[in-house]
């Protein structure tokens, strides 16, 4: 597994992370991944937020005037650069046009077991329902770190505007003494190459304080462009197509990683929880303990 800078972090979150994740989704996702038995990792460039990649860059162009005379002078202009242009719309073209490059596809959960606002997020569309998957963080370990992906960090996203500049601080102090020190110009290169790395990690991780009540926790992968394809999936979304990676998970039949699902506020619960005990037993996740939430979430349904 490829380490980074980033690891301090995400190795102080893993001592927080409870027995279980919990997977909010929609009910097509759900049976998929029933179905399927695969964890379903999106790309990190078509999750819902769109301002998600841009949000560590305005962090980093904020923090940049507050330590301009700590840095290199040449290395500042590299990272304003950076900063600037990845906070515009164009980038898609360059990722496009890197060969070999790691892409990173995120597997999106949360600490919280009954969250309003996740709730909310699943009962907006036509079915008014949405599912809340409880995994084994154990399980989800074990089974993603075996497949022997280049890269693999589990953490919790970050909220706090304070603690986030103070990691692209220390983050952009510490490869500013590596550029200061390097030896030629190749060098230098390849710091350059390791701090954007670095910067693209952070953005997967840090996000606005808006969303601190999702107490999101992420499970990210990457994989280079050149040996994925095979690998890659295509969920088709508001006439895109979204990729995707499906990670097998253990036999179900043996040990699920799959603890138990609840159900949103629906206007039949106890039909609600017949289809999916249907639906588990179709798919062999057989015994899983299905409840339904309790917060009194109004939808047009009820």
């Amino acid at each position: 597994m490829r380490k980074t800078q980033y690891d301090y972090f995400n190795e102080e979150n893993q001592k927080k992370v409870p027995k279980e994740l919990y997977h909010y989704t929609s009910p097509k996702a759900l049976r998929g991944i029933l179905k399927s038995n695969n964890l379903w990792f999106s790309n990190i460039y078509f999750l819902n937020d769109k301002s998600e990649m841009k949000y560590t860059y305005l962090l980093i162009l904020e923090i940049l005037p507050n330590i301009k005379n700590d840095l290199d002078s040449e290395f500042y202009k590299k990272i304003l650069a950076r900063a600037e242009y990845m906070t515009c719309n164009t980038y898609y073209e360059e990722e496009s046009e890197l060969f070999a490059r790691l892409e990173y596809y995120v597997l999106c959960l949360s600490t919280e077991k009954n969250c309003l606002n996740l709730w909310s997020n699943y009962t907006k569309t036509n079915d008014k329902t949405g599912y809340n998957i409880a995994f084994s963080y154990k399980g989800l370990q074990d089974c993603v770190e075996t497949k022997g992906y280049e890269f693999v960090s589990f953490a919790s996203v970050c909220y706090d505007v304070n603690r986030q500049k103070q990691m692209l601080t220390n983050t952009i102090l510490k490869f500013n003494a590596k550029y200061k020190n390097s030896k030629n110009s190749k060098e230098k290169q390849v710091i350059l190459w390791d701090i954007i790395d670095n910067f693209k990690i952070y953005s997967i991780f840090l996000k606005h304080p808006a969303f601190a009540d999702e107490k999101e926790f992420r499970i990210v992968i990457g994989i280079r462009t050149h040996s994925h394809d095979e690998l890659c999936e295509f969920e088709i979304q508001n006439g895109i197509f979204v990729p995707h990676i499906e990670h097998e998970m253990p036999n179900p039949e043996v040990e699920s990683i799959i603890k138990s699902i609840t159900i949103s506020p629906t206007c039949d619960k106890e039909l609600a929880v017949y289809s999916v005990r249907k639906l588990t037993n179709s798919t062999k996740h057989y015994f899983i303990p299905i409840y339904t939430s309790d917060i009194p979430l109004r939808t047009q349904a009820n």
